[in-house]
């Protein structure tokens, strides 16, 4: 039988939960969002995480009023709390809107958000009563 690994989450008080995670050997504090179809890093962070763009730039819609600009990471390593989860690629995107709206709330700024993409791949389970996700 398969051991599953568990990474703890947290709760924002806007209730969205969050994740600890290393993104090219770099802290990073994640959202997790089912309803988000790709994974995504703030754009101003790319330097930070040292990600590297991969295509060229395109439309991309979300939480946001209007299309905003995004281009794709090649991908970069990632670990969720101590476990390496593998090689990833993000959509670099503005989260300004984002962390307004988080910290308005007052709750703290993401680096990032993890998207259905990586949840569906990877066969994560979210277990919202212990606050963990399953790997």
């Amino acid at each position: 039988m398969k051991r599953s690994l568990s990474v703890s989450l947290r709760f924002t008080k806007t209730k969205h939960l969050l994740c600890r995670a290393r993104v090219n050997g770099h802290n990073a504090t994640l959202l997790i969002d089912t309803g988000a179809s790709t994974s995504c890093i703030h754009s101003d962070l790319k330097e930070q995480f040292q990600l590297q763009t991969k295509g060229e730039p395109f439309d991309a819609a979300g939480a946001s009023e209007g299309k905003m600009t995004a281009s794709m990471t090649k991908k970069c390593e990632l670990y969720l709390g101590r476990y390496k989860v593998g090689k990833h690629a993000f959509a670099l995107l503005d989260l300004n809107h984002i962390n307004q709206t988080l910290q308005s709330q007052g709750a703290k700024p993401i680096e990032g958000i993890l998207g259905s993409d990586f949840l569906i791949k990877k066969k994560i389970v979210i277990d919202y009563g212990k606050k963990t996700l399953i790997l």
